[in-house]
């Protein structure tokens, strides 16, 4: 039996550190700056190598951006996703998955503004598309929410609307407040957080209907589940 030693080489090291730099170099830039204010001159600048590098790991500026923007959203569902339970209710599993959002923000602001940029490019909307009008599956992007949504509407305890405007009143406050709380405009403690999603959910549910679900604000919780 043949063992390969585990140690890394030099060059394996420095390729790999480059190559982070450049993604890490990427994200902070374009999460400032958008895609079209990041040329890759800037992006060597920041990273500290020379343009003809980048090239050598990433076919052309489109590769770099769609790389990391895998690799970003895969950590953010990882975030989303931990400890969530599909078999707890729909208010329930909604509320794990939005606090989520507001958590990977706060830990992640440079991800987090990346990802939000990417969403309002041309990147994202023909992404985003495919996933509202064409109907065409799970690409790999759909976010958990989406799933909530429709088993929310199928019991009659979210509203009936599109899914972009369920998104927009869900998902669109907390953006904003995210944002506001990078660029240090608000401070985001425990009550913020949890009366924004008491809000967002209020937004959604249904408020007719056999299974309607009343709105939990930080107010009306046990002393054991307030935080």
């Amino acid at each position: 039996m043949n063992i390969h030693s585990t140690k890394t080489s030099p060059t394996q090291t420095e390729t790999g550190s480059k190559r982070e730099l450049i993604i890490h170099a990427t994200i902070k830039l374009i999460s400032e700056y958008g895609f079209h204010g990041t040329p890759i001159s800037m992006i060597a600048q920041e990273a500290g190598v020379g343009a003809g590098t980048i090239y050598r790991y990433f076919k052309d500026k489109d590769t770099l951006v769609l790389e990391i923007f895998t690799q970003v959203n895969c950590d953010f569902k990882q975030t989303l996703l931990h400890g969530y339970d599909a078999n707890q209710a729909i208010r329930d599993r909604f509320i794990h998955l939005c606090r989520g959002i507001f958590l990977y923000g706060i830990q992640n602001p440079y991800e987090f503004k990346f990802i939000e940029q990417f969403y309002n490019s041309p990147y994202g909307t023909s992404l985003r598309r495919e996933k509202l009008f064409c109907n065409c599956g799970d690409t790999g992007q759909a976010l958990p929410l989406e799933q909530v949504f429709a088993a929310g509407q199928a019991q009659q305890v979210i509203k009936e609307l599109p899914l972009a405007a369920l998104i927009a009143l869900a998902i669109g406050p907390i953006i904003f407040l995210v944002k506001d709380s990078i660029a240090g405009l608000i401070q985001l403690d425990e009550a913020t957080i949890n009366n924004t999603l008491a809000a967002c959910w209020d937004a959604i549910q249904q408020k007719t209907g056999p299974n309607r679900q009343p709105v939990v604000t930080p107010s009306s919780l046990s002393s054991e589940e307030k935080p």
